[in-house]
């Protein structure tokens, strides 16, 4: 099996072969939801790819102390009981470290996502990790630098022509329409209505209560759609750190985000709440059931 290490090595390099003389680590984590400081890995793969004919590739599935959002598990799949006999992750710490310990070169997609979570888990097992200065290689933000996704780009690409004022209002205006109609030339796009595209642009739209996405459906949860507590149920969040929603009122945040702190912290129950929410905003949105 060909290395996908080494295959993009050697499409991009000055070298016949890519130079595998140091040990690279390409890892992946799965986890409860998106936010680091409460969220926590569920699963972890590892491919140390040292020389050898076939990467050598560690995974293990993690049984967490905090239950899985509904929006990680329909990522995902992985739910509590496929994880009931899986070991914690100060279990699998050594064998972890040890790993990322023999490479010189740690890779991933979007890494940045999965070094945050990995060293939060080692921090709250009281254990250091570093990755001690070793390059970080993230193809993902390499694609962002070699094809730039600014206006000036945007024009040169779907309009053929180049943007000679750019960030004048008036050109930047005019060049948008002109990107627009040259994608939907590229993509297919031609018999998308609005609505599609508008749906393109913010996939998650239907999930937001109100007009903006600080508050949010997961399922048939509603769950806060940012900050520290990002994914967390929002009545919990009103019951165990009302100072958080009571800050959230206190600053720049959209009339109608106050307006459902405020109504989350009157004591009103879960029931009441969420008949409210389904009065004033409609319901959660149908979402097919992730595999278990």
């Amino acid at each position: 099996m060909v290395s996908p290490v080494a295959g993009t090595l050697n499409r991009i390099g000055t070298h016949q072969e890519p130079p595998m003389d140091r040990p690279v680590i390409a890892f992946d984590v799965e986890t409860t939801g998106r936010n680091s400081e409460i969220d926590q890995i569920v699963e972890i793969s590892i491919c140390l790819y040292d020389g050898s004919p076939e990467p050598h590739v560690y995974t293990r599935r993690i049984r967490p102390d905090v239950p899985i959002t509904p929006g990680a598990l329909r990522v995902h799949g992985i739910s509590m009981d496929d994880l009931a006999d899986s070991p914690r992750f100060a279990d699998c710490a050594d064998e972890i470290e040890a790993l990322f310990r023999s490479a010189d070169v740690v890779m991933g997609y979007n890494v940045s996502f999965d070094i945050r979570f990995l060293e939060q888990e080692f921090r709250r097992i009281s254990r250091p990790f570093s990755l001690d200065g070793r390059p970080v290689v993230d193809p993902y933000r390499i694609w962002q630098t070699m094809e730039p996704r600014s206006l000036e780009q945007a024009c040169g690409r779907f309009a053929g022509s180049t943007l000679d004022r750019a960030h004048s209002a008036a050109d930047d205006a005019l060049a948008v329409m002109s990107v627009l109609e040259g994608m939907r030339s590229e993509f297919g796009l031609g018999d998308r209505s609005w609505e599609d595209l508008a749906a393109m642009t913010s996939p998650d739209r239907d999930t937001w209560i109100g007009p903006s996405n600080h508050i949010r459906w997961e399922g048939d949860a509603i769950v806060l759609g940012f900050g520290r507590y990002e994914g967390q149920p929002f009545l919990d969040i009103a019951r165990s750190k009302p100072d958080y929603l009571a800050w959230i009122q206190k600053q720049d945040f959209p009339a109608h985000v106050k307006s459902l702190c405020r109504g989350a912290l009157s004591g009103i129950d879960e029931q009441t709440f969420t008949a409210r929410i389904v009065e004033f905003y409609g319901p959660a949105p149908e979402t097919e059931r992730a595999d278990a």
